[in-house]
């Protein structure tokens, strides 16, 4: 599964990410287990008083069984509804990065592209494949290759903005 290469730090800070989201990530090799410890590091240094939490803070490469029982305790132990799903948490985390740095990417629609066939085609990206036809009328004919990529970014930034909203309304606490 494509995933872009984003850092740790950028994952931690989006602050919606609950130990079911990092489990479901951490199954798909979205990330490692050197990241499952210093998400736990993260919420322990946000306040968190959680045991396990506390404990896998220590914990490093030989310990990999101990930290995968205790992700999945953690997982299994939330109690959160979820209103977004860890699947949609990750694809927005990777959209969002990848949209933050763009202009570091040689080609980010072409990422885009890929986690969109990674992540099994999910309807609310189309606005903003380049190869989707439009569904909303639009005609790409009679524009411009420069306005019709505007239009995608604007689609791309409407979509981050929508599901930024909706997981502001479902953040971890």
């Amino acid at each position: 599964m494509f995933f872009p290469p984003v850092p740790n730090s950028f994952i931690y800070s989006c602050g919606y990410l609950g130990w079911r989201d990092v489990l479901w990530g951490y199954r798909r090799e979205l990330v490692s287990w050197e990241f499952v410890v210093g998400f736990a590091e993260f919420c322990v240094s946000n306040g968190s008083a959680c045991t396990q939490e506390i404990d896998m803070v220590c914990l490093g490469l030989t310990d990999i069984q101990e930290i995968e029982a205790k992700l999945c305790s953690l997982a299994e132990s939330e109690t959160d509804i979820l209103e977004v799903g860890p699947k949609e948490k990750w694809l927005y985390v990777g959209l969002k990065w990848l949209f933050e740095h763009k202009y570091d990417v040689a080609d980010p629609l072409g990422l885009v592209e890929l986690m969109y066939e990674d992540f099994d085609f999910p309807v609310e990206m189309e606005c903003f494949v380049r190869y989707m036809p439009p569904l909303d009328g639009y005609n790409p004919k009679e524009y411009s290759d420069d306005q019709n990529l505007d239009r995608i970014f604007l689609n791309w930034n409407d979509y981050l903005a929508k599901v930024g909203c909706a997981l502001g309304q479902s953040n971890r606490a």
